[in-house]
């Protein structure tokens, strides 16, 4: 057997492990294991080849579904397998340079993070069989949630009442496709850069180190956005699917809106980049659309390419 086929079958099985391990995990190490699922596959498919990063979604995919059960396993393959393979594939993309045919053009990692940000928003829908057909079917769980969460944190005699429990309920329900949207993309995006740096460590890295301060998305995904919002104000599966694909497109505009910062941090103000992070972390609910605002103009008016920071395919 080749040993990336090697590779893929034993990072499969770590991923496996890890998943039954949070499953089975405290609350304090469940975070941190769920965290990292995703690492294996995408060092194996950074490291050896998007083929290893696919033996390892259809290993761990058949651990699970022989531990835990089919449906979850089709969504465990859904969440974490094909996209490791996808990711790992596009990665690799290249063409040789206009301006130098011995070298190569690479996948720009603004698109890459594009493509992750529309697989993060297809997710939500995709998952819909394995909930019912919809998210509805999560109220119950919805509403212990918030009981739990207004018995523990709210002030005595201030609990939530059923109406407003109700109001609540119907809120977290609508927001939900959005916010499992937003997890994927972020966790994913963090073990990618993460696995990157591990394959970059070891040699393995077939490719050039990506700028990834210089990324910028396509003008045109500011569309996308637009189009997503007018979806979530739909009703159905059209009122999802807008609702995942909004949340997705504006948390990769946050991470372009933290692109920029670092992009302005680089030529002599360092200090943008610390107000950023501490504004995200003490203010995050009003600091974070200044982030995303900053990441859409960028990417809508190619501030970057404009003024001389970026290259054109980034």
């Amino acid at each position: 057997m080749p040993g990336s086929l090697i590779v893929g079958l034993i990072s499969g099985l770590v991923s496996a492990l890890l998943f039954y391990s949070a499953a089975r995990g405290g609350p304090l190490l469940r975070p941190l294991l769920l965290f990292v699922i995703p690492l294996p596959p995408l060092v194996a498919g950074l490291g050896w080849g998007w083929l290893s990063a696919g033996v390892a979604a259809l290993a761990s995919g058949l651990v699970v579904s022989f531990v835990v059960g089919g449906p979850i396993a089709v969504g465990y393959i859904l969440t974490l397998g094909i996209p490791s393979a996808i990711v790992a594939y596009l990665a690799y993309l290249s063409r040789p340079h206009p301006d130098d045919p011995n070298t190569r053009e690479w996948y720009p990692v603004g698109r890459l993070l594009a493509a992750m940000a529309i697989y993060a928003g297809s997710l939500p829908v995709m998952l819909l069989p394995l909930v019912g057909g919809s998210y509805e079917a999560m109220r119950p769980i919805m509403i212990e949630v918030l009981q739990q969460f207004s018995r523990r944190w709210m002030p005595p005699g201030e609990a939530l009442t059923e109406q407003a429990l109700a109001e609540q309920t119907d809120w977290a329900l609508f927001l939900l496709p959005a916010g499992l949207a937003v997890q994927w993309l972020m966790v994913c995006a963090i073990n990618l850069y993460l696995a990157g740096r591990i394959i970059l460590a070891s040699g393995r890295l077939a490719r050039d180190w990506p700028d990834i301060a210089a990324m910028s998305f396509p003008p045109t995904f500011g569309l996308a956005l637009a189009l997503a919002l007018v979806a979530a104000n739909t009703s159905g599966i059209f009122a999802v699917a807008g609702t995942s694909f909004f949340g997705a497109f504006l948390a990769a505009y946050m991470l372009a809106g933290l692109a920029l910062a670092h992009s302005v941090g680089r030529r002599g103000a360092m200090w943008v980049v610390w107000l950023v992070y501490l504004g995200l972390f003490f203010l995050w609910p009003f600091f974070m659309p200044a982030v995303v605002l900053a990441g859409l103009l960028e990417s809508t008016l190619q501030l970057k390419r404009r003024l001389g920071w970026t290259a054109a395919s980034t």
